[in-house]
């Protein structure tokens, strides 16, 4: 998915993961000169929103785990000229010392986990992070709503691979966001995970549930 999954995720959300993405970032209070790690990093879609709080003294660290996604941050890097460190590693496994960073990010990465990884994930965050910092995550999630789910469901396992397969050419990959998405349900379901980790959590729902965030902090 990873050289069209910027302008598919845009097309499909009707614009909406920017404004989650720029709400997940409004979560914290970034001061000037912060050091950021962005995990699941994507592409880097959230430095756009990072780049006015962290400012020239700042840095954000940039962990994504496929080699397509770094190769594309690297190009804004270079186009933007960027305060970025990007890092190709596994965020389960972070090569971050303890105490390293003041605020961790992630938007729309958490669907692709399950249980146990999420728990190795909360633990990672809290580990990276100085004390007092904070973490803010987003994710796509099933509406409670019955009839706002079904259309959902509808619309994330057929819709969404429709508009994979004329940018990509490759239905089978953009039929997993359904997948991920229905077995994720929502952050309500990662609160216990970053909870037992140490954090003191917040969760909040978006647009109906279609989105749902976690703001969290380190005591």
């Amino acid at each position: 998915m990873g050289p069209s999954y910027d302008i598919v995720n845009l097309i499909t959300s009707f614009g909406f993961s920017e404004i989650w993405r720029a709400q997940c970032i409004r979560n914290l209070k970034i001061s000037n000169g912060a050091v950021i790690a962005d995990l699941m990093s994507g592409s880097g879609e959230c430095w756009a929103y990072l780049r006015r709080p962290v400012g020239a003294g700042g840095r954000i660290i940039s962990v994504d785990i496929s080699p397509v996604m770094c190769s594309r941050q690297k190009r804004r890097v270079e186009r933007r000229a960027l305060p970025v460190e990007i890092r190709c590693e596994n965020a389960l496994r972070l090569n971050l010392a303890d105490h390293s960073v003041d605020f961790v990010i992630s938007a729309f990465g958490l669907k692709t986990f399950n249980g146990p990884q999420l728990a190795q994930l909360a633990r990672e965050m809290f580990r990276v992070l100085s004390p007092g910092g904070s973490c803010s995550v987003i994710e796509i999630s099933m509406p409670e709503s019955k009839w706002l789910r079904i259309f959902y469901r509808f619309y994330v396992s057929r819709i969404i691979p429709l508009c994979g397969r004329l940018f990509l050419k490759d239905i089978e990959c953009y039929k997993m966001l359904g997948v991920y998405t229905e077995a994720f349900g929502s952050c309500r379901h990662v609160v216990e995970p970053f909870k037992n980790a140490g954090f003191q959590v917040k969760l909040k729902s978006h647009f109906f549930g279609c989105a749902s965030s976690l703001t969290m902090m380190k005591p």
